[in-house]
């Protein structure tokens, strides 16, 4: 999945954390809460062929569901140490054990331990602007499509329709 908010969390150099926000609606919320684990990556956005790889991993991880089908079949990945899986083509990953949640109606925030993490290339970081900029034009409709899917259904959970 794609997620909205990702930022370290902690004080202490020695001692890591992240925290992210994800979606109820998402499969990969429920697999967190069921392992307590995940690696949240960054895509690179330079050069120009990571650059599409990066388009299109947004496209098959961030505007889709993985209830309608396993959206990692053909992106390539390994297992981390926390079993999570290690996408080849990103810029850098971290991995982190859930120490804490907290349920905001349409999100459960995860607040987590870093216990990995690599680099696995050099390069430019792909912003959410870099991505507006470059996302194929005939793929803005199924981003549009699926940003209101997620906005009507969180709007529903907190009871505003």
């Amino acid at each position: 999945m794609v997620a909205g908010t990702g930022v370290f969390a902690s004080l202490v150099p020695e001692a890591p954390r992240v925290l992210v926000e994800i979606t109820k609606t998402s499969l990969t919320h429920d697999l967190v809460l069921a392992s307590r684990v995940f690696a949240p990556h960054t895509l690179p956005a330079t050069p120009d062929d990571a650059l599409k790889t990066s388009l299109s991993l947004v496209r098959t991880l961030g505007m889709r569901s993985g209830h309608d089908g396993d959206k990692m079949v053909g992106i390539p990945a390994r297992g981390g140490v926390t079993g999570s899986p290690i996408l080849a083509e990103t810029l850098t990953y971290v991995e982190a054990r859930v120490v804490g949640t907290l349920d905001a109606e349409e999100l459960t925030v995860f607040l987590a331990d870093v216990v990995g993490g690599g680099r696995h290339r050099s390069g430019e970081l792909l912003t959410l602007q870099k991505l507006r900029e470059n996302l194929p034009k005939e793929w803005l409709a199924e981003w549009a499509t699926s940003r209101e899917r997620q906005v009507n259904e969180a709007r529903r959970r907190r009871g505003l329709r």
